[in-house]
């Protein structure tokens, strides 16, 4: 009877069958580490991006900041230019405005037979005194006040008989009214009369022949 002893064979075999498995737990690790870190690295790509995504972001909230700052420094001192503005055109209004004002009513007489003695302004308010010929002279004088850009609310005080010159009679006559030293920007909405009351213009070419 023949005997074979297979124990070498065994040996060899689990040898082999060791060795594979520790090649695989090699390889294995192997690939593990490697995605371990090629993950890590791109852990570390994505962290780098966000962080300078963030660094951009706070640099342009920062900048935000500024330009808010800046329009809050703007609106804060508008009202105080606003002031410094107002102050200059009520200057220029002050320096330029009656001069022509003046002008301008000296333009608006509608002829020699009227003129101006006294006048006298206080704040928007012009009261004026003088001398006409003829009544309907001073009715012109105001329509004519009344077509101009720097005159408003023409109202008559009075037309009298006044002391006769060389023979001549003559009237004095009397009127206020609104005075705009910038001139008016809009022309405003003829107020509606009341019935049966005449224009004060209309008034004055009307009064009583005893008065002239």
């Amino acid at each position: 009877m023949i005997k074979i002893n297979l124990l070498p064979v065994k040996e060899d075999k689990l040898i082999a069958e060791a060795k594979g498995f520790i090649a695989i737990c090699l390889i294995s690790i192997v690939v593990v580490v490697v995605l371990v870190v090629s993950n890590s690295s791109l852990l570390t790509k994505r962290e780098q991006e966000s962080r300078e995504r963030i660094a951009e972001a706070d640099a342009e909230i920062a900048k935000l900041k500024s330009i808010m700052g800046e329009i809050k420094n703007l609106k804060d001192k508008k009202p105080k230019l606003q002031k410094k503005m107002d102050m200059i055109i009520k200057l220029q209004e002050q320096n330029i405005g009656p001069v022509r004002v003046l002008d301008e009513l000296s333009l608006k007489i509608p002829s020699n037979k009227i003129w101006a003695d006294k006048l006298t302004i206080k704040g928007n308010k012009l009261d004026l005194d003088g001398k006409t010929l003829e009544n309907q002279e001073v009715a012109n004088f105001m329509k004519q006040l009344e077509n101009s850009l720097f005159f408003s609310n023409i109202n008559l005080k009075k037309v009298t008989k006044d002391k006769a010159v060389q023979g001549v009679t003559v009237l004095s006559y009397g009127l206020n009214t609104t005075v705009h030293f910038a001139g008016r920007q809009q022309e405003q909405p003829a107020q509606p009369k009341p019935e049966g009351q005449q224009p004060a213009a209309e008034n004055a070419a009307a009064q009583p022949s005893a008065n002239q």
